[in-house]
């Protein structure tokens, strides 16, 4: 799948995209028929994602995927850490050269990191579209995801699927081990009433429900993520 994000020189680009399209959950890698082959299969995601909007230019479908490269299962070391973890270091606004030490500091040292990771957020062809970074000179300012009622579906299959992979055994989760455990709402760059207005949009659509008679809130998913990702388009204008 072509996805237009940078990927250096040209001598081993296949492996690269390969990696980028998992991180970016759109495939997994099987064992091919092949002894030591490995074969990309579409994940339920990235089968609509291709039927749909294969070329990732739609701002809904580059925001999923950013949030998939910044997970700490699939995604790429440098944006866990920069997304996720580093919320509350880096905060909202910062410059390259504090990003640079920064991941120098958390990752250790290395080729730029800060190159390819600002230039995916800024080249056309590659997830711009979605605004995640606005990058001004040497000033980068973060900004939050949607909260925009036609992401709640979305949203729904987004959050299922963060339950089924990191709570594989439970059809209910605490909003503070959800998010401990998947830094979500850190990647959203999201705070409380952020939180509780998107939970409200998604609850709407019945494929999860909230209980807020419980402290912490609940999450409970009432259908599969591969369910809900067939309908992830619905709602776009």
């Amino acid at each position: 799948m072509e996805t237009g994000i940078p990927m250096g020189q040209s001598t081993g680009k296949t492996p690269a995209i390969i990696d980028y399209a998992r991180g970016m959950g759109l495939i997994t890698i099987e064992k091919g028929e092949k002894q030591a082959s490995k074969k990309p299969m579409l994940t339920d995601f990235g089968i609509i994602v291709y039927r749909e909007d294969k070329y990732l230019s739609e701002e809904m479908v580059q925001w999923l995927v950013h949030m998939n490269l910044c997970r700490s299962d699939i995604g790429a070391l440098a944006w866990h850490r920069v997304f996720a973890v580093g919320r509350n270091v880096l905060g909202t606004a910062f410059t390259k050269q504090q990003l640079e030490e920064y991941l120098i500091s958390s990752c250790g040292p290395g080729k730029d990191r800060t190159g390819p990771l600002i230039l995916t957020y800024t080249e056309d062809a590659a997830l711009a579209r979605a605004g995640i970074l606005n990058v001004k000179g040497e000033e980068v300012l973060r900004r939050k995801a949607p909260s925009h009622v036609s992401y709640a579906l979305p949203y729904s299959a987004f959050i299922i699927m963060l339950m089924e992979v990191f709570f594989p055994r439970q059809t209910q989760v605490t909003l503070t081990d959800f998010n401990k455990t998947t830094r979500w709402f850190d990647i959203c760059l999201w705070n409380q009433p952020d939180v509780e207005n998107i939970l409200a949009q998604v609850e709407l659509k019945n494929y999860l429900s909230i209980d807020r008679q419980m402290h912490p809130w609940i999450i409970e998913k009432k259908a599969p993520a591969k369910e809900v990702w067939l309908h992830i388009f619905d709602d776009m204008a």
